[in-house]
């Protein structure tokens, strides 16, 4: 099997190689680097590299992640978040191949009181959760065989990502304030590029199909924070913890509103695949423990 991975870069593509399966033709691309560089947004240049590369599996890690940016540009990121997934699903459609792509667990709002179901009513309140909506919606209409994969708080020891961010204050003694008030399924991005893998060897999809996968619980932020600077300093990565104190989201303003509760229910993924996916616990200490050798 041929595997087009586009994002190779990013720091869920960069799990993603390095949990290839054995096997099978992965072939890679990112604007400059990879086995075919392309400019994602140039839809010329995408269609010619697909042509080009001819997978029988599509695998998106590409996207716009940046959710405060995304308020202030709003084109750049549709075409990113809903754009490029409508090309690779035509194209897909066209050519009897599979689709993987990434969707968040934004595209919900407000609060809840029990995990997301694949099936609930979506209402995401910011434009980031907009648009990966958007795109959700353009590789339904295709009609290609794809698995839509909703994710959430996706972090790993790259840079670049939350827990990154606190432990790098951490190390350096600062003291941490951290939202209390927003609960979701912190996913490791090792976890989650071994689910990847494990869905892409199921029986293909008849059409598009939407399932969630992301760390198995529910932590608010500072919970989660104060589990990782726990964690870094038992293992050595900090010299000692540090204070995390708890805030309301009002004393932390961002650019665009978070929901609330986006704890998402995996069920769907497990009884598809049969796997069951790790609880957040057991993700961050694995992510952890290769923080000194992240993927290359």
């Amino acid at each position: 099997m041929k595997v087009l991975l586009t994002g190779a870069g990013g720091q869920l593509g960069r799990h993603l190689r390095a949990a290839a399966p054995a096997g099978l033709q992965l072939v890679t691309s990112a604007r400059h680097a990879g086995d075919h560089p392309c400019d994602l947004t140039d839809p010329a240049a995408l269609s010619a590299m697909l042509d080009a590369v001819g997978p029988d599996l599509i695998i998106n890690a590409a996207a716009w992640t940046a959710v405060d940016a995304a308020e202030d540009h709003p084109d750049d990121a549709a075409v990113m978040n809903r754009d490029l997934p409508a090309v690779l699903a035509g194209w897909c459609s066209h050519h009897d191949a599979v689709l993987l792509t990434y969707s968040t667990d934004y595209v919900f709002g407000g609060a809840g009181q029990r995990p997301w179901r694949e099936e609930d009513l979506t209402a995401p309140n910011s434009v980031y959760g907009q648009t990966k909506l958007a795109g959700e919606q353009a590789v339904i209409e295709s009609g290609a065989r794809a698995f839509i994969v909703r994710t959430a708080w996706v972090y790993s020891a790259l840079p670049g990502n939350f827990v990154s961010a606190i432990l790098a204050r951490a190390e350096h003694g600062e003291d941490l304030r951290v939202v209390a008030d927003q609960v979701g399924s912190p996913t490791w991005a090792g976890e989650l590029a071994r689910a990847s893998w494990v869905l892409a060897a199921v029986e293909r999809p008849r059409g598009p199909e939407c399932l969630h996968v992301a760390g198995r619980g529910a932590m608010s932020w500072h919970e989660f924070a104060c589990a990782a600077v726990q964690g870094a300093a038992a293992s050595g990565l900090i010299k000692a913890p540090v204070a995390v104190a708890p805030i309301s989201s009002a004393d932390w303003p961002q650019r665009a509103q978070r929901p609330a509760w986006s704890v998402l229910d995996c069920s769907r993924y497990q009884q598809r695949t049969g796997d069951e996916l790790m609880d957040i616990e057991t993700a961050l200490d694995r992510c952890l423990a290769q923080w000194t050798q992240p993927p290359c």
